[in-house]
Parts: C-alpha cells; structure tokens; sequence
C-alpha cells in the first residue's frame, strides 16, 4: 500500500510539472497564483512533499483539469472517455469517426514533411498547423471549453494575428516548389481522401449557392 501511494505521488509530481510548463509560467508564478511559496510548490513537483486534498482540488481549478488526471488515475484531462467521443454525429444525423480525422491529420503531416526537402519548408509547414490549432484553441476559450489563463494574448488580438499569419502562410505557399509528382502513393491515404470528401461536401451545402 505505501509503494502504491508513492507511485500515485510521483505521477501527480510530474503531472503537476508539466501543466505549468505546458502553460509557460514560471514556477513563482504558479506558486503565487496557487497560494503557497514557490519552495513550497518546487517539493511538491520534485515528489519530495506530499500535498493535501484542498491543493489538488485547487490545481485542478488552476490547470482546467480534473483531480484524477492530476494524480494519474485518468488520462483524460476533462473526464471524458476517449471512447465516447470516437464518433460525432452532424446536422443531417450522419455518423463521423473522429479516427478518421486523426489518421487524415497524421497522413497530411506525413505527407508534407516527407515530400518537401529544406527545414525552412518543414518549419513552414510546422508552424502553419501550429497557428491553426492556436486559432481552434482561442475559440474553444471563448466558448469557455479552455481556461483563458492559457493564452497571453486576448481573444480578439490572438485571433486577428493568428488569422493574419495564415493569410501570410497561405500567400508563401506558392513560392514552395510543386511536389504534386514525387511519387507518393496517395492511394491508400483513405482517411486523408475521407476527410477531403467530407470538407468539400461541407462546403458545397453551406457556402456555395444552388
């Protein structure tokens, strides 16, 4: 029972370290948001001093996620099962397998990254992805589904730039040299194929007129 208690402690160590790192704050910081001292917060992500229930309950008010993910129990931080979310259903009641998204993700990425040479076309490439999701995350913010303590920038000024570098990112793409004929097989990128049929449908039916 006690070498289960120290494995639990060590989890909400390390667990406890990353969500501050993730979050770009330094370790002061952190400490003074959380009501202790920064020595204080230093032991209890080195796993050397164990805290009480009431400081696990308020890191998971601070980080926006659930108590058992901070002591390891869980894998999700929001306390919902991957699996109950591996299908969505749209407007017209049609079922969409989110591993499709996934897999599509995985495949475009690939795709890139393999197909152009220089690391500046690669970083281009990583940083457009980047500011997409830094965009996706501003509005689930917005909506109240992120804690607004993740971003530095406010909502309007953090979309208004991100928008604008993927207009500019956008723009660089035609000075990449075309890689349509390296000899990929795309063939079997089913789930890329799936995801591209699903957008263009998407938008035939709600953007363009009959």
């Amino acid at each position: 029972m006690m070498e289960k208690n120290k494995e639990k402690l060590s989890k909400f160590a390390v667990v406890l370290s990353r969500l501050r790192k993730e979050r770009g704050i330094s370790q002061k910081r952190a400490a003074t948001d959380l009501g202790i001292s920064q020595a204080l917060l230093s032991h209890y992500e080195k796993g050397i001093r164990e805290c009480g229930l009431d400081f696990v309950i308020k890191c998971s008010n601070y980080y926006g996620v659930t108590t058992d993910y901070l002591l390891g129990v869980s894998d999700s931080r929001n306390g919902v099962d991957a699996q109950s979310i591996s299908v969505v259903v749209d407007e017209k009641g049609e079922r969409r397998s989110v591993s499709t998204l996934t897999a599509s993700t995985n495949d475009i990425l690939g795709i890139a990254l393999t197909g152009l040479k220089s690391a500046e076309e690669k970083s281009h490439v990583y940083d457009y992805y980047m500011l997409t999701l830094y965009r996706g995350a501003l509005t689930l913010a917005k909506a109240g589904v992120l804690p607004k303590e993740m971003f530095k920038l406010d909502y309007s000024v953090g979309r208004e730039l991100s928008s604008a570098a993927l207009a500019v990112k956008d723009a660089r793409f035609v000075f990449i040299e075309d890689k349509s004929r390296n000899g990929m097989d795309f063939a079997n990128r089913t789930a890329l194929s799936e995801i591209i049929s699903q957008a263009e449908e998407y938008l035939l039916d709600n953007y363009v007129l009959g």
